[in-house]
């Protein structure tokens, strides 16, 4: 895939690179390594990704449909009518975007280093 270079695309990186206080150099590099530690995931620790997903699957599955304390937690707080949309959203983001879910992955290694150790 090609990507076409014209100034809506220039335009569009500056804007989101401006919002994230960037330049658009760093977000270019920051995209770079986002996408290098995916393939590294991917290609490296396939099987360990695997199973966090599947861990983490059935953690998001109690959280948010088995887990009956949870929601009373939840539905306790003042402002849960407004949080519950923001929690599904995160559920969703977090389960199909695999950015999101390599990024976990990655927080998921540390802790189990600095457990381990």
């Amino acid at each position: 895939m090609l990507i076409d270079i014209n100034d809506e695309f220039f335009n569009e990186l500056h804007d989101v690179s401006d919002s994230l206080e960037m330049t658009v150099g760093e977000y270019l590099e920051n995209l770079h390594e986002k996408n290098q530690s995916l393939k590294n995931i991917l290609l490296d620790d396939k099987e360990g990704f695997q199973e966090f997903i599947k861990e983490f699957h059935l953690i998001l599955d109690d959280l948010f449909i088995l887990n009956h304390e949870a929601l009373t937690i939840v539905n306790e707080n003042e402002k849960s009518a407004l949080m519950k949309p923001v929690f599904i959203e995160l559920m969703k983001m977090s389960s199909s975007n695999i950015t999101v879910l390599s990024k976990l992955y990655e927080v998921y290694l540390q802790s189990s280093k600095s457990i381990s150790q």
